[in-house]
C-alpha cells in the first residue's frame, strides 16, 4: 500500500483495517482493529504573508515574468528570471532553542515575490486565502515586487487526523490536520516570525533593494498591539497553512504502543502479506522536505521485500 499519508489510512480503513468503532459507525465489517490508522497525522504548517516590497528590478512579479524580453532571453541565451524556479527559492533552518540543540524546530521557505504578484488570479486559490480577505489585505500591493519569507515548523507538536467520510471508497475522508492545538506550535512560530523579521529588514537588503516589510494589520488581529506578541499569535492563527507534507498517519512502532500500524518491516499488523511504504509510516515528522526521506522510504522497502524472497540486494 502506497497511497500516501491520506490515501493510505484512507484505503486501509474501508478495508476494513482501523479503528474498530469508526468502522462500525459506517457499516464497515472490521478485520483488524487497529486505532492507530489514520491516527497521528502531521504535517508542516507554514506562514505565507511575512511579505516585503523591493525596488523594480530586484524582484519578480508574473506580468513581468512572462515579458517577451524575458521570454527571448531564455530561449536565446537561457539567461533571466525564467531560469530561476517561481516557488521556494531558498531554504534555511534554526536550531531550537529547548529541547534538543541538534534538532531545528524552524524552516524558512524564501520566495522572490509576494503573494500579490499575479495580481490576486491564481495564487491566492493555491495558498487557501479566501478572495474577499485577499483583496483587502493584499490589494494595495497588487503587481508590486518583493519577497517573502515564511517560516515553517519542522517538529510540530499538533496532532491530527484522517477519517473516513463514508464506507464508500470514492468519497474523499475527512482531514483534520488539527493546527496550532499545542500552544508550543504558537510559541514556536511567534519566534519564527521575529526571526523572519530581522532576516527581511537587514540592512543589505534595504540598502541593495530598498526592501520595506508590509506592515499593514492583518484582519482580525486590529485589536492587538501591532508587533506585540498577542498580535503575531493572532497573525499566526489566520494565516498558518498547510506546506503539503502529510506523514505519521500508519506510524512505525513496536508491538507495546497501541496506536503503532506497521513493525519495523513495514508489514501491517495482524494482516499478512501486506506493508504500508509511503510517509504515513513516520512514527515523527522529519524537520525538513519529506521527499527525500519518502523516497529512502521505497528504496528501503525494496530492499525488505527482496530479502523475504532471498534475493541478493
Amino acid at each position: 500500500v502506497s497511497a500516501g499519508a491520506v490515501g493510505s489510512p484512507h484505503l486501509l480503513m474501508v478495508s476494513g483495517i482501523g479503528p474498530a468503532q469508526h468502522l462500525t459507525q459506517h457499516g464497515i465489517p472490521v478485520v483488524v482493529d487497529l486505532p492507530g490508522v489514520g491516527s497521528n497525522l502531521q504535517d508542516h504548517p507554514s506562514i505565507f504573508g511575512l511579505t516585503w516590497t523591493v525596488k523594480p528590478g530586484s524582484g519578480v512579479n508574473l506580468f513581468n515574468l512572462v515579458s517577451p524580453v524575458h521570454i527571448k532571453n531564455y530561449l536565446n541565451n537561457r539567461q533571466g528570471p525564467l531560469t530561476s524556479p517561481l516557488g521556494v527559492e531558498a531554504n534555511a533552518w534554526s536550531l531550537a532553542e529547548v529541547g534538543d540543540p541538534y534538532w531545528p524546530d524552524l524552516q524558512y521557505l524564501f520566495i522572490s515575490g509576494t503573494p500579490a504578484l499575479d495580481d490576486g488570479l491564481f495564487i491566492t486559490d493555491i495558498i487557501g486565502f479566501r478572495r474577499d480577505f485577499f483583496h483587502r489585505y493584499f490589494g494595495p500591493i497588487k503587481g508590486q515586487q518583493g519577497f517573502n519569507i515564511g517560516p515553517m515548523l519542522t517538529r510540530p507538536k499538533s496532532r491530527g487526523t484522517v477519517r473516513l467520510r463514508s464506507r464508500n471508497p470514492r468519497d474523499p475522508p475527512l482531514i483534520d490536520p488539527n493546527f496550532l492545538s499545542h500552544p508550543d506550535d504558537v510559541t514556536t512560530f511567534i519566534r519564527g516570525i521575529k526571526f523572519s523579521l530581522a532576516i527581511g529588514n537587514t540592512s543589505a537588503l534595504k540598502i541593495d533593494h530598498e526592501a520595506k516589510f508590509y506592515d499593514t494589520v492583518l484582519p482580525g488581529c486590529e485589536k492587538e498591539v501591532y508587533g506585540s506578541d498577542s498580535y503575531w499569535a493572532c497573525f499566526t492563527r489566520h494565516m498558518a497553512q498547510t506546506t503539503f507534507h502529510p506523514a505519521g498517519t500508519c506510524k512505525m512502532a513496536p508491538p507495546s504502543d497501541p496506536y503503532g500500524v506497521v513493525d519495523h518491516t513495514l508489514k501491517l499488523r495482524g494482516v499478512s502479506g501486506v506493508r504500508v511504504v509511503d510517509a504515513s509510516i513516520m512514527p515523527q515528522i522529519v524537520s525538513g522536505n519529506l521527499n527525500a526521506p519518502t523516497i529512502m522510504v521505497g528504496e528501503r522497502a525494496a530492499d525488505l521485500i527482496k530479502q523475504d524472497w532471498g534475493i541478493s540486494i
